[in-house]
């Protein structure tokens, strides 16, 4: 009987699983790895008045790909006492907190590429830990997001008598702290905001993205003679929460040069050939524009400016006088500025024409 060597069947096995296996399609990828990918920017935002817990929307799937199937976001939740946490952020404890549909949301709302969940007050005593994770339409699970805790802070008052004071292009803002709760925990913070009245209905802008701790703010580069309005709140900060108040009182004013020259010294007037001879120190005013001669006499009581002189001039010879008559001078310098701020008037020096 012939006999086929060993290697033959060998050979015939390989033929049959290489042709039996053409044509058949493997099997499609589970459902479950086409997931949008982890949140991984779990955070908490704060604008005055209010705390949000904020997370991105993603924008691709565990897997790489595009579009993203997301339905619905599942946020999940730890409440521990403030002296039991070293479980703070382990896996175990989390509860079902809530559900929010992407399209119809029962709380929060989508802006712009984030999704913003008002944040509810955690009882003292207490640290809530949050987590999220996201939800297709199939009802599969994206990993759960970054752990958040959050602590209790209480609600603080904004800043009171918020006041401005103005100079050339800056305005210097000062305010008094709000009293605060005998518990509260933290580093009291302040946050200046700012608007420019020339348009309509303008946003206020934050101008310290910072919060700082003093409670004065120097607001530099403005526009001189141009409206604002300053409004302060009060930031408070403790490991990791954050909250901000309402906005304060409303503050306006209008930045410019209104620091006249120092007053002039050294001043004296006498009689010289048929005139009055007026003479004084040069003003030290960096942006001096020039001085005022003031006049008035004993007889019609009127005072009138006799004179406008060039910075370079500290003197002045009145001629068109009357003999027999008192006069009175005083002279003041004024500057560059769209306001010409005069200093303090000299003190008065009379002199009698004979």
């Amino acid at each position: 009987m012939f006999k086929f060597p060993v290697y033959f069947f060998v050979l015939i096995l390989f033929v049959f699983i290489l042709f039996g296996a053409c044509g058949k399609r493997g099997d499609p990828s589970p459902q479950r790895l086409v997931v949008p990918v982890k949140i991984d920017d779990f955070r908490v935002e704060v604008a005055p008045g209010k705390c949000f817990l904020v997370w991105s929307l993603p924008t691709v799937n565990a897997d790489k790909t595009r579009p993203v199937d997301l339905k619905s976001f599942k946020v999940r939740l730890k409440k521990l006492p403030v002296d039991q946490d070293s479980c703070r952020f382990c896996d175990e404890g989390f509860f079902d907190y809530l559900t929010l549909s992407l399209a119809k949301p029962a709380e929060g709302f989508v802006l712009g590429p984030s999704f913003y969940l008002p944040l509810p007050a955690v009882p003292y005593g207490f640290v809530y830990i949050y987590t999220v994770l996201s939800v297709n339409s199939q009802g599969w699970i994206s990993e759960a997001s970054n752990k958040l805790a959050v602590n209790a802070l209480p609600e603080v008052s904004p800043p009171t008598n918020l006041v401005c004071h103005p100079s050339a292009s800056v305005v210097n803002v000062v305010w008094q702290p709000p009293v605060m709760p005998v518990q509260s925990p933290g580093v009291l913070l302040y946050r200046v905001y700012r608007r420019e009245l020339a348009g309509v209905n303008q946003a206020w802008r934050l101008i310290t993205p910072e919060p700082i701790e003093n409670s004065e703010y120097v607001d530099v580069g403005l526009s001189d003679w141009s409206s604002y309005e300053y409004v302060v709140t009060t930031f408070l900060s403790a490991d990791g929460t954050f909250y901000e108040s309402n906005f304060s009182l409303v503050a306006k004013v209008v930045p410019g040069d209104y620091s006249p020259p120092l007053q002039l010294g050294d001043f004296s007037a006498f009689s010289y050939q048929g005139g009055v001879q007026l003479i004084w120190s040069p003003s030290p005013a960096a942006d001096l524009a020039g001085y005022h001669v003031y006049r008035r006499d004993n007889v019609t009581g009127i005072d009138q400016l006799v004179a406008v002189l060039p910075p370079s001039k500290h003197e002045f010879t009145d001629t068109n006088i009357h003999v027999g008559r008192i006069y009175y001078y005083r002279v003041t310098a004024f500057d560059q500025s769209d306001r010409n701020n005069e200093s303090i008037p000299t003190p008065e020096v009379s002199v009698t024409v004979r």
